[in-house]
């Protein structure tokens, strides 16, 4: 017998040894979710799904260097149903936002934890209309806290209920970058998209940018329009 037909029959026999045994180890038993909150406009944080934002959890007894990590969702709601309970340290961070406090939570089969966040800006105001073929969206930008500069503005359009600045079948945007903040701040915008589809349902959101590390947008709430 060969040496490459021995090694694959103690593989097999390994293998086989290996389904009879018996997984003893316990299923994660907890649960914990929650949104965040915009302070400036009192409403869920809007962010690009999937990467607007993570939150990490750090158990209570772990390693600081390794923590669970979890996607958010693009109406700032976020869940986890794969943890164990015990006490966590949990943080948002890598998003459209200013550094978060961490909270120290005891999670359990059912655990609630919401967080309020300074988004970077904030758009507000804003209505969105249709007429003739066109959608005319109008907004203004808002910031509670000065940071990185503002450097993009832009109307985004999908023929789905998702859009962001990766989904999205028309856009216009504007640079920002040789406009002072302060211009920006104390003005109104308007954006006119034109040759849309009579009859037809479309959906609008505002994506602002500043230049921060992350690249990330602040969104308005998704609204749904139908051209007439």
């Amino acid at each position: 017998m060969t040496i490459t037909k021995k090694i694959l029959i103690i593989g097999l026999v390994v293998a086989a040894f290996s389904c009879d045994e018996i997984d003893n180890y316990d299923a994660p038993n907890g649960y914990v979710h929650g949104q965040l909150i915009d302070i400036i406009t009192n409403e869920p944080f809007q962010a690009q799904q999937p990467n607007g934002f993570f939150i990490r959890f750090f158990e209570q007894g772990g390693s600081m260097n390794s923590p669970i990590s979890i996607h958010g969702k693009s109406d700032g709601t976020f869940e986890n149903a794969l943890i164990f309970q015990n006490q966590y340290n949990i943080v948002p961070v890598e998003g459209a936002f200013f550094p978060v406090d961490t909270a120290s939570v005891q999670v359990g089969s059912e655990t609630t934890i919401n967080f309020e966040v300074i988004p970077f800006l904030a758009v507000t105001d804003v209505s969105i209309t249709s007429n003739n073929n066109e959608i005319i969206a109008s907004y203004n930008i808002t910031r509670s806290k000065e940071g990185d500069k503002i450097i993009e503005r832009k109307t985004l359009i999908s023929e789905i209920p998702t859009v962001d600045n990766v989904t999205y079948d028309f856009k216009m945007e504007t640079n920002l970058s040789e406009i002072a903040d302060e211009n920006i701040l104390n003005q109104s915008f308007s954006d006119v998209i034109s040759g849309l589809t009579s009859g037809k349902v479309y959906y609008v959101r505002i994506g602002v940018r500043t230049d921060n590390s992350f690249r990330k947008y602040n969104y308005s709430n998704i609204f749904t329009v139908t051209v007439p």
